[in-house]
């Protein structure tokens, strides 16, 4: 049954003050880490009075409720308790969302330790500002020994936070990490929040945030609200975690057929190697005997790892995690032919529509019509001679003009660049604005594109 949320003593200003902001985590079984977040939330400088905390106990059948309730009264702002029969993270997040009282939502996740500007920095983004959500980093702390595995692990979420925080990102739905996110309480009501459906690894985050991009609801990167993950993902957990993933991806390419192209699914016939293939093959035919030699492979991996063959440990490593992600996918398809017929399902008739932009009219004027018109995708040109192609990517929010500077000083440039040379070479009517390009200054100057707290 769900408990009603535990009634509280508060103090006067807890009492009559209408939080702007309410953090809400989920928590399972995990009390050590939620009151490591619990203390460092302690730590914040916005003002107690103006946000809350809201912890949902799910299914947790450790020490973790009477922890919350010992600790309550040592934060200086409000804890609300909420309890419920293990539903899943996307389910607990709803139900601390519906608890809140704030017109901010801020997710985290129970192994993330907030830095003391945390709670301001996601106030700040959305202070004044349209409806968006806000992506805060979350910079991996891994326990144990720095084996390969870890490595590669925090590599991977440096890359990830690396590239949200490039100036003119273009977002997709699997920018949206849940574990540290802020959006207002009413776009979060509106679009019905997370699927308690989808329980996989990742996917209520990524299910959630196809219809924040398709409700053309803007990503912001907010720099300042930083926190430590505390990852204890281990290499046979990121496996079963693959495996989630996709289940996962079958699940958002059946509600989502326009998706489908920008899926991992969309590769099945264009495996990196004759191992994959093979593997492949198994995950749908006879999946017992490659889990076996997926098994064999972990001893494998072990062997490896203690030879300090890193190259070989890494090649065998993305062969598990291919096995396992087709794994998960022939769980939820059931067979090569259903996923075929997923693959084929008819797409929208506008879902990649593209327009060709003049950029001799300058960049401001190319810049406003993308904001204007928000395309898919865009064909660039001066005066008729190409200079690139931003394409309609499935999954992806649509383009607006700081996406467009962002290209032109990083992947066009030289080709930009070059055609802009010649174009005015060739007495070309151009935009006074491009004089400065012309002169060598880049394109990126001027405005800064991403807006961070």
């Amino acid at each position: 049954m769900t408990a009603a949320p535990a009634p509280r003593t508060a103090s006067p200003s807890r009492a009559t003050t209408t939080p702007d902001l309410s953090v809400v985590i989920p928590t399972h079984n995990r009390a050590a880490s939620v009151r490591r977040t619990l203390e460092a939330l302690a730590q914040q400088t916005y003002p107690a009075a103006h946000w809350e905390v809201v912890v949902v106990a799910d299914g947790c059948a450790d020490e973790t409720v009477a922890m919350l309730h010992a600790t309550a009264s040592a934060l200086p702002v409000r804890l609300r308790v909420h309890e419920q029969d293990g539903q899943g993270a996307g389910a607990a997040r709803n139900a601390g969302a519906a608890l809140a009282s704030g017109a901010t939502l801020v997710f985290l996740d129970d192994d993330m330790q907030p830095a003391p500007g945390f709670v301001a920095a996601h106030a700040a983004i959305h202070a004044g500002r349209p409806e968006q959500v806000a992506l805060g980093p979350s910079w991996p702390v891994l326990p144990g020994r720095l084996d390969f595995f870890r490595i590669m692990l925090r590599a991977w979420w440096l890359d990830f936070f690396g590239a949200l925080a490039q100036p003119g990102y273009r977002h997709t739905f699997r920018s949206l990490a849940a574990g540290n996110c802020s959006l207002p309480a009413a776009v979060f009501a509106r679009l019905g929040g997370f699927d308690p459906a989808i329980r996989s690894s990742g996917g209520e985050d990524w299910e959630f945030g196809v219809r924040l991009i398709k409700a053309d609801v803007p990503f912001a990167f907010a720099a300042k609200a930083q926190a430590q993950h505390h990852d204890e993902t281990h290499l046979r957990r990121s496996l079963q975690r693959r495996r989630q993933e996709g289940q996962a991806e079958v699940v958002i390419g059946r509600r989502y057929p326009d998706l489908c192209p920008g899926l991992d699914l969309a590769r099945i016939d264009t495996p990196p190697s004759r191992l994959d293939r093979r593997l492949r093959q198994l995950a749908f035919a006879a999946p017992a005997t490659g889990d076996a030699l997926a098994r064999l492979s972990l001893a494998l991996l072990d062997e490896l790892e203690r030879r300090r063959l890193r190259r070989p440990w890494r090649v065998l490593y993305g062969h598990l995690r291919d096995y396992w992600y087709w794994r998960g996918v022939a769980d939820e398809v059931g067979s090569r032919a259903a996923l075929a017929a997923l693959l084929q399902g008819p797409a929208p008739a506008d879902a990649g529509r593209e327009i060709d932009v003049d950029l001799g009219a300058g960049l401001e004027a190319a810049e406003q019509r993308l904001d204007r018109e928000r395309p898919a995708g865009v064909r660039l040109h001066v005066a008729g001679q190409p200079v690139g192609h931003l394409p309609a990517e499935p999954g992806a929010e649509p383009l607006r003009g700081v996406h467009l500077r962002s290209a032109l000083a990083t992947t066009l440039a030289d080709r930009f660049l070059r055609v802009l040379a010649v174009q005015a070479a060739t007495g070309a009517s151009l935009s006074a604005s491009w004089q400065p390009i012309l002169s060598g200054a880049s394109p990126s100057a001027g405005r800064q594109p991403v807006r961070s707290a």
